[in-house]
């Protein structure tokens, strides 16, 4: 059968791709191989801020005598925040996955991979073949992991990890201090973690305002983070990192140093599209090079976000439709789920 559009990736700019065209008339059909919902859904935006919002709760518990408010043997169990957080998880999951059959979308639990292309695509799925007019890619992003000597002999955290542990490490330290460093540096500090941060720069949230990134420091600091900037990592041992400036022991290690577009595993080297600084080059309608081809989300490594994510694929939908229309990213807000929280949109 033949499909006006083929999603590949079931994240924020799959899904709402998806849902906004299949209500359009289009016959629309999304693969993924994992989970709906992707990263942001699975192990991002919505498990950090379950965990963060617990944190905050035993935190504000801890200094409710201050409020006027009586509070005795405040404890935690991290067995119990877990399950909380997967409790979330399974039951966005299955929104996404109600709104899509309520939409008309065919969803397939496969990894696609795209064969070629003549008049239309030919993809191969768990070992069936389908054919579609335009295709979307929202393969997503996966953890970078940096080339580090010792670092593939030791036992390092991924976020992933990090979200699923019930455990919390007396002593951790997070390598990065991105908005995936510094609000698990958050989440654990607030726990009882020793915490240290590592980053090359020489300052936190590089991407963020100087002064908003410095007064957030401060108060870490305050907390008790430790932070090592302007500092590089030069190996890896079992129990200790050795740095430029000194070694540091430690129970658990974070690396939290971004991530990388999914670029292979799916056919796009059948395709051969253009590419600009290792990313998919896309035009402001989310197409690509190669016709009916459109690039959405992480994959596109620009704008990591998921809320930029649904925007893109809004954009590259109506330009299947016909309607012009034009992804615009001078106005993308940006939230950091810290205590307190940081935020920004537009220039500085």
């Amino acid at each position: 059968m033949s499909y006006n559009l083929a999603i590949i990736g079931g994240g924020p700019a799959g899904y709402v791709a998806a849902e906004k065209a299949a209500k359009a008339g289009l016959s629309v059909i999304l693969f993924e191989k994992n989970s709906l919902g992707g990263v942001c859904l699975n192990e991002g935006c919505i498990p950090t801020k379950a965990l963060l919002h617990s944190a905050k709760i035993y935190e504000h518990s801890l200094d409710s005598a201050k409020y006027g408010v009586s509070a005795s043997d405040v404890s935690f169990d991290m067995s119990k925040i877990i399950a909380r957080k997967n409790k979330i998880i399974r039951k966005l999951n299955a929104g996404i996955r109600y709104r899509l059959k309520d939409a008309g979308v065919t969803v397939v639990n496969a990894e696609a991979y795209i064969r070629h292309k003549t008049e239309v695509f030919n993809i191969l799925a768990d070992n069936e073949e389908y054919k579609a007019y335009n295709i979307i890619l929202a393969t997503g992003s996966s953890v970078f992991i940096p080339s580090l000597p010792g670092i593939e002999a030791a036992e390092i955290w991924s976020s992933a990890d990090a979200l699923n542990s019930k455990e919390i490490p007396a002593k951790l330290i997070i390598i990065g201090a991105g908005v995936i460093g510094m609000e698990f540096a958050s989440f654990f500090n607030s726990m009882g973690s020793k915490v240290i941060v590592i980053e090359m720069i020489d300052e936190i949230l590089g991407g963020m305002d100087s002064d908003i990134s410095t007064a957030l420091r401060e108060e870490y600091t305050k907390r008790g983070i430790e932070f090592r900037l302007a500092t590089k990592v030069l190996e890896i041992e079992k129990n200790r990192v050795r740095t430029s400036d000194g070694e540091y022991d430690f129970d658990k290690l974070l690396i939290a140093t971004g991530r990388k577009p999914n670029l292979t595993g799916f056919g796009l080297e059948n395709l051969n599209p253009d590419f600009e600084n290792k990313r998919i080059k896309i035009n402001d309608r989310m197409q690509t090079s190669v016709p009916g081809l459109y690039a959405c989300g992480d994959v596109t490594g620009f704008s990591m976000l998921a809320h930029t994510a649904e925007r893109e694929g809004e954009v590259a939908v109506n330009n299947i439709l016909g309607n012009d229309d034009r992804m615009r990213y001078d106005a993308v807000p940006s939230v950091v789920y810290t205590n307190p929280e940081v935020a920004s949109v537009g220039y500085s």
